[in-house]
């Protein structure tokens, strides 16, 4: 049997790494230092080509996932000791990042107070399923909430900026991040698509691995990515090996 650590998690992150590693190189000698533009990158070129073809892999990995809309029960197991930790590091990563995000402006103080929500929110919702309560969707809310607010935060500062190669991934992560959340709440409620969220999710842990890069002086935005990353992580290393009969189908 393969082992799950590997193939929905570990090798994750060796792919955001090797993102991550592509991102740093293109950042510092990709683009003009006098005029900011971008110039021919063999770093950006691969980061571009690796991404592709992990986005390929990822949706070819993704059909043999059960389509359809499932419940979350159904579909993911409850977090055993191992993934504990990890959701709590997630959830205060994301948590305070939120709060560091730098400026008062109203859609920062939105971020703050929806993240620690948020993080709030996934704590609560994970006891809740480990002391076998019925899931609901309101725990989960404000990490959707959250995410949506925080496209906006990494989007709106850059939406008249020419050179979409100087911000492109970061907004790509935080959509992903997005769709993710978003997958995970609708679960709870039967809305969700369990192939959508294994895709959305995987590539929200890639891509917020490499987004990592262009954090550099921006300690909120670098922990909102990497807790992000992990919270995910721990979500899809539950998914069961085989459907649960939905609540209905049950003799």
């Amino acid at each position: 049997m393969k082992n799950p650590i590997w193939t929905r998690g570990l090798r994750l992150w060796v792919q955001g790494l090797a993102l991550f590693a592509l991102r740093f190189v293109q950042l510092r000698t990709g683009f003009d230092p006098d005029t900011g533009l971008a110039r021919a990158s063999a770093p950006g070129l691969a980061l571009v080509i690796l991404l592709l073809l992990c986005a390929a892999s990822e949706f070819y990995l993704c059909t043999r996932v059960p389509s359809g809309k499932h419940s979350y029960r159904s579909f993911l197991d409850t977090p055993q000791g191992g993934h504990l930790p990890f959701l709590a590091a997630g959830s205060l990563l994301l948590g305070a990042g939120a709060v560091l995000l730098p400026g008062w402006g109203a859609l920062k103080i939105a971020a703050a107070v929806t993240g620690v929500a948020a993080a709030g929110g996934i704590l609560l919702f994970v006891r809740s399923l480990r002391s076998g309560e019925e899931t609901k969707p309101f725990q989960l809310l404000p990490a959707m909430f959250f995410s949506a607010v925080f496209v906006l935060v990494i989007y709106l500062p850059e939406d008249h900026d020419p050179v979409l190669e100087r911000y492109y991934l970061p907004v790509l992560a935080a959509g992903l991040i997005a769709c993710a959340f978003y997958q995970l709440t609708g679960l709870t409620c039967r809305e969700g698509k369990s192939r959508w969220f294994v895709l959305f999710g995987n590539m929200a842990v890639v891509t917020s691995i490499a987004a990592a890069a262009d954090c550099v002086g921006d300690l909120g935005r670098l922990l909102i990515y990497l807790g992000s990353a992990v919270l995910l992580t721990a979500f899809l290393l539950t998914r069961r090996e085989a459907l649960l009969p939905e609540p209905e189908e049950e003799a």
